[in-house]
């Protein structure tokens, strides 16, 4: 039983806070109502608003729930959080919101999801899945898909993963760090984790599978999301964060820039076990190379989506998809006309900076023309 309203700390309009994502307001704006003086919510890094009367705290990858009363669990990041922990807040906690985002709990009250909160039940979904993956497998190797940032990759895997209940999505190999994948519990493991660190949690007969762009577009479609304006820059990591504060020039001349330019390669090839420097790049790119040369995997180029999605749904022993899929996050080219021709000034010094990177494109280009 929810308690008297003279113990619901104060709500907050739209107009009291900058919100970036309708999804992220709509989440805080359903909880609110839920809150009593002195609790403790716990919630994923980003553009939230004050609140009175109640404590804030903020996570990234990693989710350690302490004593939290309220948790905001972003479900892109359940790998952070343990299996144990999870299982008994969705069996002990109250679900008091759901959206295509997040699942929110409250520690006190009983569960009542499927009494109270139907109109919630299809976004719990994917915990329900998440706790109960390994009886929920359909095939015997797994499916391990490295997304690389800006190449359809949130296409690709929406295409496939929707169909697919035994699945683990990570943000960040931060929460594989804390909280290892156990292969045989999942048909699908993706998200934005390098391969050769997904490789450690993989056996010897799963796969490995992602989807390249052009070089050069891929880093232009990387700058200008940086660039957007209503982009919560909290969220990003810091070269995204260095591509938005700064200039181009001075981004290009920063450390951090060849490893952004050349996403793909470090993606495939780069275990983050050293200390980056141009003396380790022919050895990321011989292990990138390794990776998609080998025919049990799929590798393609944007050019072959539909059938890399294709590709990857038989492999799942799932039915081919009657229609393409739409493309996501798309920029709007008008909004960012400085932005696009900040960086068209600089696309000569960018295709110096993209050998490695494109000569890695071209591979995949070429096997999958034979």
């Amino acid at each position: 039983m929810d308690v008297a309203n003279t113990d619901v700390p104060r709500a907050f309009s739209d107009a009291e806070t900058s919100w970036s994502d309708p999804l992220w307001r709509d989440a805080w704006l359903g909880v609110a109502p839920h809150l009593i003086r002195g609790d403790k919510i716990l919630l994923p890094e980003g553009n939230w608003p004050d609140a009175d009367d109640v404590e804030i705290r903020t996570y990234r990858y990693a989710i350690d729930i302490a004593d939290a009363t309220v948790l905001f669990l972003y479900k892109a990041r359940i790998a952070g959080i343990s299996h144990a922990v999870l299982k008994k807040i969705y069996a002990t906690w109250k679900p008091i919101f759901a959206n295509e985002v997040f699942a929110c709990f409250v520690r006190r009250g009983r569960w009542s999801l499927f009494q109270q909160k139907k109109q919630y039940s299809l976004h719990y979904r994917i915990v329900e899945q998440y706790l109960n993956a390994r009886k929920l497998r359909r095939c015997k190797e797994t499916v391990f898909f490295a997304h690389i940032p800006k190449t359809a990759g949130t296409t690709a895997w929406e295409a496939v993963a929707t169909s697919v209940p035994s699945k683990l999505y990570c943000e960040s190999y931060e929460a594989l760090v804390c909280h290892p994948v156990i292969a045989a519990n999942f048909d699908l493991v993706g998200g934005h984790v390098p391969l050769p660190i997904l490789a450690r949690f993989a056996r010897s007969n799963d796969r490995f599978a992602s989807i390249l762009r052009d070089p050069l577009a891929r880093f232009r479609s990387a700058f200008l999301h940086a660039r957007r304006a209503n982009e919560d820059s909290r969220t990003f990591t810091d070269s995204m964060r260095l591509m938005r504060e700064t200039s181009l020039a001075d981004f290009l001349s920063h450390p951090d820039a060849p490893m952004e330019i050349c996403q793909q390669t470090i993606m495939l090839g780069f275990a983050f076990d050293e200390i980056y420097s141009p003396k380790v790049e022919q050895k990321i790119f011989d292990l990138a190379r390794s990776a998609v040369e080998d025919e049990g995997n799929f590798f393609a180029t944007t050019r072959r989506l539909p059938q890399f999605i294709d590709t990857m749904r038989t492999a799942l022993n799932l039915p081919l998809l009657e229609k393409e899929q739409p493309a996501r996050n798309v920029s709007d080219h008008i909004a960012q006309t400085r932005d696009i021709e900040e960086f068209e000034a600089f696309i000569p010094k960018i295709r110096e900076m993209l050998t490695m990177e494109r000569a890695l494109y071209d591979l995949v280009a070429r096997k999958e023309d034979r």
